[in-house]
């Protein structure tokens, strides 16, 4: 996986510059970065979305500052998404029906689905709020 990964950092990294905005320096030129290599580069990313630490604790494991790891974990992850693109293994984020989700897990014998809970805005307007309660904390006759 490490030389699509190099291919789509590469991608990325061209992809930040334009004609309104060249490029500095010649490909490759200025200083050398701590994950100099493709390989560390994959790991840095894997790691961070295998345990999503803090930037604090982040930083300190790779030996970066807060502020760089940040900036790498958010690049690397475009990057990491363009290379899974490019190999056809991206999973899909949105699933609209039971036939679809059925059609494509058809040939998994157990399928274990993984949620995370989002925030739900609340109508502000009392006349709305009515249709958004499920009717959990009613009394009961």
């Amino acid at each position: 996986m490490a030389e699509p990964f190099t291919a789509g950092c590469q991608a990325e990294a061209d992809a930040c510059f334009s004609v309104e905005q060249p490029r500095q320096r010649r490909s490759g030129g200025g200083r050398k970065g701590v994950l100099a290599s493709p390989e560390q580069k994959l790991l840095f990313i894997l790691f961070y979305l295998k345990t999503y630490p803090t930037f604090d604790v982040l930083g300190a494991t790779f030996g970066l500052p807060r502020s760089k790891a940040c900036e790498h974990a958010h690049r690397l992850a475009k990057a990491l998404e363009r290379c899974l693109r490019t190999l056809g293994v991206l999973p899909a984020r949105a699933i609209d029906s039971l036939a679809q989700m059925q059609a494509l897990f058809a040939d998994v014998p157990v399928l274990l689905l993984d949620a995370t809970e989002r925030p739900y805005r609340r109508a502000h307007a009392a006349v709305d709020r009515p249709a958004d309660y499920s009717g959990k904390k009613k009394a009961h006759p």
